[in-house]
């Protein structure tokens, strides 16, 4: 795994080791980032603020920094996954640009950031909790109002949102589906 585009182009990624962390490809992570360059998505990746929900080895925060992005912030639990986090963070010099937070994404109760204008969600393929997921962070004022919500899940998993959440787009590739939404709050 490596950064695709940007600032940090070519740089390698470290690996997790935990068999519960799926990184999100290098194909389907050009695909969301060739999605959102084009103009048609606001807010651009270009000085956004980004929030990467179930970040795992950090692969969409941290592309969105190497193609400037202003701060990351990364939720992620597992210890293992932590560990190649932090390490990919230092690898890449982006200590200064990023917050994690070490919690599971369902136990975050309050927002003390600034809101997110790009969200990254890719949860665990098993657990069937993005659309819980998406709704928590969007009620807890972890968005902001017109921001863009990526969400990477399998095809067979539904995707139940409020009326907030206005589609924008959505692709599939091989067993991944990728939902985009723009969060518009009246």
């Amino acid at each position: 795994m490596q950064i695709i585009g940007g600032a940090r182009r070519g740089a390698k990624l470290a690996k997790c080791r935990s068999k519960s962390v799926r990184p999100t490809g290098q194909r389907v992570r050009e695909a969301i980032f060739n999605m959102t360059a084009g103009g048609r998505f606001t807010p651009m990746i270009s000085n956004a603020t980004v929030l990467d929900l179930f970040a795992g080895t950090g692969a969409l925060g941290l592309e969105a920094l190497s193609r400037g992005a202003h701060r990351a912030y990364f939720v992620e639990r597992e210890q293992q996954a932590l560990d190649t986090l932090r390490a990919n963070i230092r690898r890449l010099d982006y200590l200064e640009t990023t917050t994690i937070l070490a919690v599971s994404v369902e136990n975050i109760k309050t927002w003390a950031y600034p809101p997110a204008d790009i969200v990254f969600c890719d949860a665990p393929y098993s657990k069937n909790i993005t659309s819980q997921a998406l709704q928590n962070m969007a009620k807890i004022g972890a968005l902001t109002n017109g921001g863009l919500v990526i969400a990477e899940m399998p095809k067979s998993e539904k995707l139940i949102l409020s009326v907030e959440f206005k589609f924008a787009d959505q692709r599939s590739y091989g067993a991944t589906s990728i939902h985009l939404f723009n969060w518009i709050q009246n």
